[in-house]
């Protein structure tokens, strides 16, 4: 009785803070919000398929009937949230404890069972895109878990080097060892929610309003505003790349520090999901440890060197190793090393996003003044051209964007910026002169968005340079975070609800010419072949995004002459035919992207999932392989500058000669290379 009253207690006590929040984000959203959305029936049922979408979009926890009870009387949420009814969080509260309890029961049967591996067991992996299925009814759904179980127990042995040589007795009795680290974290899983059920329903739903506006957009509770600020204003020694959960339950890298050990790898992204880490011969694996365990694991190590396995949005898997260090700022996060080939020099620069001041430290300076500072270092080596690598940049501040385009740009507007209700204005480079003036090549890919598409359009519409790659993202939107009751920014004591913050889109950037890549991406001058998985990563395939459009706003400013990208362009492309190891890319690209987008159905048997993994792992092993040029000419050296820099200690040099030969090596830096060269030779012919 006495835990039915606080059940009960919990529930009328969340949903009041529930209301009351929801109706400040709806005001906040309805003022500020570029497009606010119409508070109607039909929106209130888009809101809650992205509510159960988020809650469990995989169907680990949720049946069918699960599902039609959320979605009971769905097209009421306005309604519910003026009048002041608790209704719908009361029935989504129990709904979502009754599943985890139900789950739990499950996991208790499971975990005093001995599996059998030899029965017709099998498991469908499906394509990227499919459409959540959910269990039909209880039995179903135990089962499915119990496929899980045993398939996941089946990975965790496939992760170990040595599965191959392993006799089928050893594989089961190895995969039956690991089914009860398996469900141990699939009980803390279940333990973590049901001790916050009430704040998992509220963050979700408050969350899902937001998303519906746009995709951009979010609702962020105390904790995670917390975590945002903590990732910020790390300064310890590390492998520089924190954790997080996303919406399925992977751990994923949330934050990657500019200038660790992550960043300067090049290989690792926000986004990314952790498989595993081996730490000297400890291999520590996803299942069956927290977020809060891998991040304490990796700080705590006594270990200099790991090895670190992620998987990236396109299905593939990636192995890097790092070397701890300390960052104590973001100072010289960035580094620019000296390409050449047949007497061509030129430099390079990878930016994986545009960081900005540490709001910690007074008067520190964002990535566009540590570019600035390794553009005259490479100046210095004599470079007749430089390529900025903006691959995977999911963006960053605006304000380093048009910083960093003021470098390029002589003095004028650099783009056209929209916010609600405002006539469209120019936004201007306020510092006259420019820094570099020499061939300027962009390289982006399917990730490359926002403050990356920004730059790319600002380098075109002035005919700075060249654009090369892949269709970029698509995102033409400006977000701020600002406290969910606008009130704190006047006084901070106006409310105790003042630990809570929205992410808001509030403005749309626009070209000079008054188009926009938003929903589109960048089209490049040059094009490159694509990598397989990410097509469906776009502005396009997201829910409720923001459609493209124009707007009139006349613009004065002066590009360079046009340049003529037509014989680069053939040249390019020429080389991309011809090339053995280009054909070679596009090869298992295709082969690739083929079975990333074929559902795979596999048996739980030694033989059958064995082989199945093996062919997985030698597709993208293949994969891996294509993308690296190891007969490449091109050498890669660190500006003379940074030369003794990186001779400091053993471990500074491996780490160093390790980014050497990934430039080097990297098929799309080698082509880019070629592209410049053209650029440079025309521009001297003329």
């Amino acid at each position: 009785m006495i835990s039915a009253l606080l059940f009960i207690c919990c529930i009328s006590q969340a949903q009041s803070t529930f209301n009351y929040k929801a109706k400040k984000l709806l005001g906040t959203f309805s003022v500020l919000h570029y497009k606010p959305i119409e508070q109607n029936e039909t929106t209130s049922g888009e809101i809650i398929d992205l509510f159960i979408d988020n809650l469990d979009g995989k169907g680990m926890f949720l049946t069918q009937a699960d599902i039609n009870r959320l979605s009971k009387n769905k097209n009421g949420l306005f309604k519910s949230i003026e009048s002041g009814s608790e209704e719908y969080v009361t029935n989504a509260s129990q709904t979502y404890q009754k599943a985890l309890t139900s789950f739990d029961s499950i996991l208790s049967i499971l975990s005093k069972k001995t599996f059998n591996f030899n029965d017709n067991d099998t498991i469908y992996f499906l394509p990227i895109s499919t459409k959540t299925f959910y269990s039909p009814d209880l039995k179903y759904h135990a089962k499915r878990i119990e496929r899980f179980v045993k398939s996941r127990s089946y990975d965790r042995v496939c992760n170990n080097d040595d599965y191959q040589k392993l006799t089928e007795k050893e594989f089961n009795a190895r995969a039956q060892e690991f089914s009860k680290t398996v469900i141990e974290n699939l009980n803390k899983t279940v333990k973590d929610q049901s001790q916050n059920i009430y704040g998992a329903i509220e963050t979700n739903l408050l969350n899902a309003i937001a998303l519906r506006h746009d995709p951009h957009s979010n609702y962020l509770n105390e904790n995670q505003s917390q975590e945002f600020s903590k990732q910020l204003s790390s300064k310890v020694e590390s492998f520089g790349l924190y954790f997080d959960n996303d919406d399925d339950g992977n751990i994923i890298i949330s934050y990657i520090e500019p200038g660790g050990a992550a960043w300067q790898s090049n290989e690792i992204n926000e986004g990314d999901i952790f498989v595993s880490v081996k730490m000297g011969v400890v291999l520590i694996p996803a299942e069956g440890n927290s977020v809060e365990d891998i991040q304490d694991k990796l700080d705590k190590t006594a270990e200099n060197k790991i090895s670190l396995t992620i998987k990236k949005p396109n299905g593939s898997f990636k192995t890097v190793k790092l070397i701890k260090q300390k960052v104590a700022s973001t100072e010289n996060s960035v580094k620019g090393y000296v390409l050449k080939n047949n007497g061509e020099k030129v430099g390079y620069i990878s930016l994986p996003s545009f960081y900005t001041s540490d709001f910690e430290e007074k008067d520190a300076l964002g990535c566009a003044n540590d570019v600035a500072k390794e553009i005259v270092k490479l100046q210095s080596d004599s470079i007749n051209g430089l390529i900025i690598d903006l691959r995977n940049n999911g963006g960053g501040s605006m304000g380093e964007a048009m910083n960093l385009a003021g470098i390029f740009v002589d003095e004028g507007p650099l783009f056209i910026l929209k916010e609600k209700n405002r006539k469209p204005y120019s936004a201007k480079d306020m510092n006259r002169g420019s820094l570099f003036k020499k061939p300027l090549v962009l390289l982006i890919n399917e990730t490359s968005a926002s403050a990356s598409e920004l730059l790319s359009n600002i380098v075109k519409d002035y005919n700075l340079g060249l654009v090369v790659g892949q269709v970029s993202y698509g995102k033409g939107t400006a977000q701020s975070v600002i406290p969910l009751d606008t009130n704190v920014l006047k006084s901070k004591t106006a409310s105790v609800m003042n630990k809570d913050y929205i992410k808001i889109t509030n403005s749309k950037f626009y070209r000079l010419n008054c188009s926009t890549h938003q929903g589109k991406g960048v089209m490049p001058d040059v094009i490159l072949p694509s990598s397989p998985g990410y097509s469906i990563y776009k502005e396009s395939f997201e829910k409720f995004y923001l459609e493209s459009d124009t707007v009139s706003k006349k613009v004065v400013y002066t590009p360079n002459p046009p340049i003529n990208v037509i014989k680069i362009k053939s040249n390019s492309a020429e080389r991309i035919n011809t090339l053995p190891e280009f054909k070679r890319y596009i090869q298992s690209a295709d082969s690739l992207s083929k079975s990333l987008n074929t559902t795979q159905k596999v048996a739980i048997k030694f033989n059958d999932y064995k082989k199945y993994k093996s062919a997985t792992t030698t597709m993208f092993t293949s994969f891996e392989n294509a993308s690296e040029l190891k007969n490449t000419k091109l050498e890669c050296h660190n500006n003379t500058f940074d030369q003794k820099l990186t001779q400091v200690n053993e471990q500074t040099k491996e780490f160093n000669d390790r980014i050497l030969q990934s430039i080097r090596e990297d098929i799309f830096i080698n082509e880019t290379f070629n592209i410049i060269t053209d650029l440079i030779n025309q521009q001297k012919n003329k």
